[in-house]
């Protein structure tokens, strides 16, 4: 099996993370042309438990297996590699098999209790057969991270993407005609047939690579080394699985504390649900727009760490951590000034609501953190601390969501407070990660390099601004000189992140070949 490098593997996986959300929003218009507001509202009314579901089945498994495989590849143990694919796909295969029975047992049941339509339930039925699949394609994807051969992952993410879109419309279709509840059940399943396409992808793909047997459990001949197997990636998945449920808990609680903090404001209900759903509906998507970015690096950075670690190299560790760090802020620094710099153009473009200019315009410049927070995050998995990353992830959340009332009330900031602390968040898991992996690997951050991008960038924005302010003298739409304004600041940018030998053609090739 072909091995990559770091930035190989990422920018395979950010060109079908690309592609997939091309797609993605062809199918978003598509199921709004045939499904109507009605039944995608039934149809959303089950989605946010795909995340809850996969959390739940998987176990952490896809990010634990791809470190303790990459370990594994980096000492030529082939008989381990098999074995842990056995004991992951039997550990959650049996976790997905449980939670199907629960679903189907008790699924009039929840629905009643937690969906606001009873018509989702069919929605809720569609979704189940996805269980199973989900278990085995996490197992494989871990895989294939492990071994870091990215190829696989990305053309099965396309394959779904294409599958559910071919079958949305022939299923909603044809169930239409038996109510509006069905016609959203058959969008769902669409996306299981989807999932299903890619699962086999990722078969054919495994059984096809060199020296790939499908594991059997002759393969687990020492019920003691099984089990230590199995403790090996419980260490690295279950800190992830704790990470995800606490999060999915303060997405709940999360609306809550703001909608009644903001109400002691003197907003009323529809004020509170106008003001939230700008920063929720609008704003953070914006700041969260590039992230297939850093999810790409993420993905491909734990199993090059790993494998590092495991070869006992720590120069080769720290250039990959200051290599994805610097990937990411490259792609982060002119994503967030376009962002800061073109606000209101820009929601006014994409939801016409110009009134959250000044939201975005405050989280911008600090949401720029993310972009170090990713590689940092996957770096402390890498190395084995995947409780210390789940903590550096937790403790910022708390206290974001405890800063929530003293920001929007005690200092009459309203939804600006609700912002603040969020934006708070994403700054000081930034930092706790940082050093956490500091003491762990010593310095790694070229801060010097830092300095030049940001540099590059400011400059770039300057320049951007003095464009769109000319482009207006002459009378031309404002959104026209906002596009010009923004192509000006990219061709800045780039022009100068070489001529100031940020970046070298050489060097970058260099990377792509030895990264």
């Amino acid at each position: 099996m072909r091995k990559q490098t770091l930035l190989q593997g990422a920018f395979v996986l950010t060109t079908a993370g690309l592609i997939t959300k091309i797609l993605g929003f062809a199918t978003t218009i598509l199921q709004s042309r045939i499904l109507g507001a009605e039944a995608i509202g039934l149809q959303m009314m089950v989605t946010p438990y795909i995340s809850l579901l996969m959390t739940v089945t998987t176990l952490g498994m896809p990010v634990a297996i791809s470190k303790v495989v990459a370990e594994a590849d980096a000492a030529s143990d082939t008989r381990k590699m098999r074995r842990i694919l056995l004991i992951a796909l039997t550990a959650t295969l049996s976790m997905a098999l449980v939670l199907t029975a629960v679903m189907l047992y008790f699924g009039r049941a929840f629905s009643m209790r937690f969906l606001a339509d009873q018509r989702a339930y069919y929605s809720l039925m569609a979704l189940v057969p996805m269980i199973p699949i989900l278990a085995i394609s996490g197992v494989l994807r871990g895989y294939f991270q492990g071994r870091q051969n990215m190829n696989p992952l990305a053309v099965s993410q396309v394959v779904e993407q294409i599958i559910r879109i071919v079958l949305l419309y022939a299923l909603v279709q044809a169930l239409a005609l038996h109510g509006l509840e069905y016609a959203a059940a058959g969008a769902v399943f669409a996306g299981v047939v989807g999932e299903l396409a890619s699962l086999l992808y990722l078969v054919f793909s495994y059984r096809r690579a060199s020296a790939s047997k499908i594991p059997s459990f002759t393969t687990l001949r020492s019920l003691p080394q099984a089990k230590t197997d199995l403790l090996e990636l419980l260490r690295t998945g279950l800190p992830q699985t704790g990470n995800q449920f606490f999060r999915s808990v303060l997405r709940v609680i999360q609306p809550t504390v703001i909608s009644r903090s903001l109400l002691l404001t003197g907003l009323n209900a529809s004020e509170i649900a106008q003001q939230y759903g700008m920063l929720t509906g609008y704003v953070f998507p914006l700041l969260f727009s590039p992230g297939f970015v850093n999810h790409s690096l993420a993905i491909a950075l734990v199993p090059a760490i790993s494998e590092a670690g495991a070869r006992n190299r720590p120069r080769l560790v720290n250039r990959r951590v200051s290599q994805a760090i610097r990937v990411s802020l490259l792609i982060g620094v002119p994503s967030s000034l376009i962002l800061f710099v073109f606000a209101e153009n820009i929601l006014t473009l994409f939801y016409r609501a110009p009134e959250a200019a000044g939201l975005l315009k405050l989280t911008a410049p600090l949401f720029l953190f993310q972009y170090f927070h990713s590689p940092l995050q996957s770096s402390l998995i890498g190395l084995g601390h995947s409780a210390k990353a789940m903590v550096n992830n937790i403790i910022p959340r708390c206290v974001s969501l405890a800063l929530i009332y003293p920001l929007a009330v005690t200092l009459n900031l309203g939804i600006y407070g609700v912002a603040i602390a969020s934006s708070l968040a994403v700054v000081l898991e930034t930092i706790l990660q940082y050093w956490a992996l500091h003491r762990q690997i010593g310095p790694y951050l070229n801060f010097g390099d830092v300095a030049k991008i940001i540099g590059c960038g400011i400059i770039a924005a300057l320049f951007s601004y003095l464009t769109y302010d000319t482009i207006r003298i002459f009378n031309i739409d404002d959104q026209i000189a906002a596009l010009g304004g923004i192509t000006a600041l990219l061709f800045m940018y780039c022009s100068l992140i070489f001529l100031t030998n940020t970046l070298r053609w050489s060097s970058l090739r260099i990377t792509l070949r030895q990264g």
